[in-house]
C-alpha cells in the first residue's frame, strides 16, 4: 500500500468521519495502528488505547470501513500477505506516542489477543455446528465447507467482490472480441470506439462493455454472456426472467407493496409480492434511459451489475451518504455526496425516481441502501409508484396533482438538496401526471422549522395527514400503536421524554377530535435470539447499529418490546432493516393506517420540538390510507376466502411476543462479547 502520499486527517484521533472516501485519501495513524495484522478477520479493540476515546462504538465502525480501504490498497497492489508493513506500522506508532514501551505494549497486546481470539473461535466454532444442524440438509452443505472462514468475517462476501470479478472477467479471444465490438455497434462516437478498441486488445471486461452499449439488443447479448461468465467462475447467479415484471406488478394492486426476496429462504421466491432488484428495472415496465438515486450507503459496481442483469441502460445520478466501494465511475455516471448540515445527521433517503424511453416516470420508496447485503438475505419493503405519463404541453405546473398532494410534497422534498444538478429531475416530477399515486409522501429534511413549514416534515408531517384522513372507532385508545425499526435513537431517561410527549400524539391523531387517552405502544426491534437465528448470525454481519452505551441510558424501553417474528411470509430469519408503524385493531384483523419509511424510531429522523422543531436527517416514507386506495376506513390484514378489500400484508406475524426475562435488544457490542 502507497499510504504515505496520503494527508494526515487534520481532526487527528477527533475525527468521527465513517467515508471510505475519505478513508482513502487521509491518513488515521491511530486507526491504522490498531489495524496491524487485523485486515483479514474480526477487529478487537484493546481494552486500554493510546489516545481518548469517548465513543467505542464509533471506533469500531471506523476501523470497519478503514479495514476495507486497506484491503482494497493490498489487494490493487497485489499484495495478499502482508497487511500493514512494518515501516507503515512502526510510523503510526510513533505518530501516536513517542515512549520507548509502547513497542512492548504492542507486542504484549498481539499475544494477548491471539490467544483470546483462538479461544473465541472455539466457541464460534460449537454454535456454529449448533446452527448447522438446525439447517435444512441443503444449507448443511451449502455452509459445512466455509462456517469457519465466514464466521470470523463480517460478510460472506464483500461489497464489491461481485463487481470486483465481473472487471476481471475478460473477453480476451479473438472471436470475442469481434462480437464485443459487433454488441457495440456504431452508435458510439468515434473516440468511444478507438478507446473500446484499444482496450480489446488486452481483454474488455464485461461491466466495461455493457457500460459502452447503446441498443436494447446489444444489452441484452452482453446480459446472456455474463450470466454465462459469472456461473462459469462459480457464482451462484440466480435471477428472474426479464419480461415478467409487469404482471407481478398488476396483481400487486392496489398498494403496490413488496418485500425482497430472500437468498436463503426458498420460499419467497415463489411470493407474488417478493422482489429482486433487476425486476424493478424490468423492461416490461419500459426502456429506462436515465435514473436518480437518492440513498444512505451505496456500491456503484453492484448498483450497475443490477442494471446489466436487467439488459437496462446504467445512466443515472446519484446522491448518497457513504460509498462501500473505490470502483472508478463511468462518464454516464454522476455522483453527488450529500453534506450534512449537522455533523451528526444522516442522509438516509432510500429513494429511485426511473425515467423511461416515453417521457415517463416512476417513484420507488425503499427501506434498503444499494449495496450487495441489503438485498440479499434482509427483510425490506418497497413501494413502486404506478407508470406516470408525461403531462401535454400545455398543462399548467399545478396538472398532474395525485388525490394525496404526493406530487407537491415529493417536488418540495426535491428542492430542499438546493443542488443544481437535480433541476433536470424536478422538472421531470414537475411534468409528471401523477394522478394515479394512491398514497401520501412523507419525509424528514434537516435543520430548524418553524412556522408554514413546521407541518410539512417529519412526525408533525405525519400527523397533519392523520388528522385530516385517518378514520378510527369510539374505541379508538383500544386500538395499538406499532412501531418497528432496524436502529433505536436516543428516547432520553424516561417514555414521556420523547415518545409520550410527541411521537405518540403525533401518530394517535384522527379526524375525530376530542380528549383520548394514548393507546397501548409497542416495538418491534430484534432481540439476541432474533439475530442468532438469522441469516445474518452465518456471516456476522449486521445492519442494526444499536449500541450498549446508548441502551444503558434508556433500558426502560425493554418494557415495550417485542421479537421479531415473520413465519407467515417466511422471513423469519431474515433481519429486518424494514421501518414500520401502524394502529392495530384489538381483534387484530384490520388497520386504519400503515407508513412504510426510512425513519427509525429517533430524534434525529422524526424531529424534536425545542425552542423550534428540529430534524437532523433526510428520510422518507409513504403512508398508506384506506380513505384513498379501497375508498373504506380500515385495511384488512387477515386472510379471508372472499376479501371485499383485498389484504394489506404487513412485515411481522401477529399476536406480537413479548421479550421475556432473559431476552435483551441486538447491540453492536454482540461481536466483542460473542466473536
Amino acid at each position: 500500500m502507497n499510504t504515505a502520499v496520503k494527508k494526515l486527517c487534520p481532526f487527528k484521533e477527533k475525527c468521527y468521519r465513517k467515508n471510505p472516501i475519505h478513508f482513502s485519501e487521509m491518513s488515521h495513524p491511530h486507526l491504522e495502528a490498531l489495524l496491524a495484522n487485523q485486515l483479514d478477520g474480526m477487529i478487537e479493540i484493546p481494552e486500554v488505547l493510546n489516545f481518548t476515546c469517548d465513543d467505542r462504538s464509533q471506533l469500531l465502525d471506523q476501523l470497519k470501513v478503514l479495514q476495507m480501504v486497506l484491503r482494497k490498497e493490498r489487494e490493487k497492489n497485489g499484495d495478499n500477505s502482508t497487511p500493514i508493513t512494518s515501516s507503515q506500522l512502526s510510523k503510526a506508532q510513533s505518530s501516536l506516542s513517542s515512549k520507548e514501551s509502547l513497542q512492548e505494549k504492542v507486542v504484549k497486546h498481539k499475544e494477548g489477543m491471539a490467544q483470546k481470539r483462538q479461544d473465541k473461535l472455539k466457541q464460534m466454532d460449537a454454535e456454529a455446528q449448533a446452527l448447522s444442524r438446525a439447517l435444512s440438509s441443503h444449507e448443511e452443505r451449502e455452509n459445512s465447507d466455509d462456517t469457519k472462514t465466514k464466521k470470523r468475517s463480517y460478510s460472506s462476501v464483500t461489497a464489491g467482490s461481485v463487481t470486483k470479478k465481473m472487471k476481471e472477467i475478460k473477453i480476451e479471444s479473438s472471436a470475442h472480441t469481434k462480437k464485443s465490438q459487433q454488441i457495440i455497434g456504431d452508435s458510439q462516437s468515434s473516440s468511444t470506439s478507438r478507446e473500446q478498441s484499444k482496450s480489446s486488445s488486452k481483454g474488455t471486461s464485461i461491466m466495461d462493455m455493457y457500460q459502452a452499449c447503446e441498443t436494447e439488443k446489444s444489452r441484452k447479448e452482453v446480459r446472456e454472456e455474463a450470466i454465462r461468465r459469472m456461473r462459469q467462475s462459480g457464482y451462484d447467479v440466480s435471477i428472474v426472467d426479464p419480461g415478467e415484471f409487469a404482471i407481478k406488478y398488476a396483481l400487486s394492486a392496489p398498494y403496490h407493496v413488496f418485500f425482497t426476496r430472500v437468498e436463503k429462504s426458498k420460499a419467497t421466491y415463489s411470493q407474488q409480492f417478493s422482489v429482486t432488484f433487476p425486476e424493478i428495472l424490468d423492461r416490461s415496465l419500459g426502456e429506462i434511459v436515465n435514473s436518480l438515486h437518492l440513498n444512505f450507503m451505496v456500491d456503484v459496481g453492484w448498483l450497475c451489475l443490477q442494471y446489466l442483469l436487467a439488459a437496462q441502460r446504467p445512466d443515472m445520478m446519484i446522491l448518497y451518504g457513504d460509498r462501500v466501494d473505490t470502483e472508478n465511475v463511468s462518464r454516464n455516471i454522476t455522483m453527488i455526496h450529500v453534506d450534512m448540515p449537522n455533523p451528526f445527521g444522516c442522509h438516509h433517503t432510500k429513494i429511485m425516481i426511473l425515467r423511461y424511453k416515453d417521457d415517463g416516470i416512476r417513484v420507488v420508496v425503499s427501506t434498503a441502501n444499494l449495496y450487495t447485503q441489503d438485498w440479499e438475505n434482509r427483510t425490506q419493503g418497497l413501494w413502486v409508484s404506478p407508470h406516470l405519463p408525461p403531462l401535454p404541453e400545455s398543462a399548467d405546473s399545478t396538472d398532474g396533482e395525485s388525490p394525496t398532494n404526493f406530487k407537491k410534497d415529493f417536488e418540495r422534498y426535491l428542492s430542499k438538496y438546493r443542488n443544481s444538478a437535480l433541476t433536470e429531475w424536478i422538472w421531470a416530477v414537475r411534468k409528471a401526471d401523477f394522478s394515479a399515486v394512491n398514497v401520501f409522501f412523507v419525509a424528514s429534511v434537516p435543520g430548524t422549522h418553524s412556522n408554514f413549514e413546521i407541518d410539512s416534515w417529519g412526525h408533525r408531517k405525519l400527523a397533519q395527514i392523520l388528522s385530516r384522513h385517518a378514520t378510527l372507532p369510539p374505541d379508538a385508545p383500544q386500538w395499538s400503536l406499532i412501531a418497528q425499526c432496524s436502529s433505536i435513537g436516543s428516547l432520553g431517561p424516561n417514555y414521556e421524554s420523547w415518545l409520550s410527549k410527541e411521537i405518540i400524539p403525533s401518530m394517535s391523531r384522527e379526524t375525530t377530535q376530542g380528549l383520548k387517552s394514548h393507546p397501548k405502544f409497542q416495538f418491534i426491534y430484534p432481540s439476541v435470539e432474533n439475530y442468532k437465528r438469522s441469516f445474518d448470525f452465518q456471516t456476522l454481519s449486521s445492519c442494526l447499529p444499536y449500541s450498549l452505551k446508548m441502551h444503558s441510558k434508556q433500558q426502560w424501553i425493554e418494557s415495550y418490546l417485542y421479537q421479531w417474528k415473520s413465519t407467515r411470509i417466511e422471513r423469519d430469519r431474515a433481519i429486518p432493516h424494514i421501518k414500520s408503524y401502524m394502529r392495530i385493531s384489538p381483534d387484530l384483523k384490520s388497520i386504519p393506517w400503515f407508513v412504510l419509511t426510512s425513519a427509525n424510531l429517533s430524534k434525529a429522523a422524526w424531529g424534536v420540538q425545542r425552542s423550534n422543531y428540529y430534524i437532523t436527517n433526510y428520510e422518507a416514507g409513504v403512508v398508506f390510507l384506506p380513505k384513498f386506495i379501497t375508498g373504506t376506513t380500515t385495511f384488512p390484514i387477515e386472510d379471508e376466502e372472499d376479501p371485499a378489500v383485498p389484504i394489506f400484508r404487513i412485515p411481522y406475524d401477529l399476536p406480537l411476543c413479548r421479550y421475556d426475562s432473559a431476552d435483551s435488544p441486538f447491540v453492536n457490542e454482540f461481536f466483542s462479547t460473542h466473536s
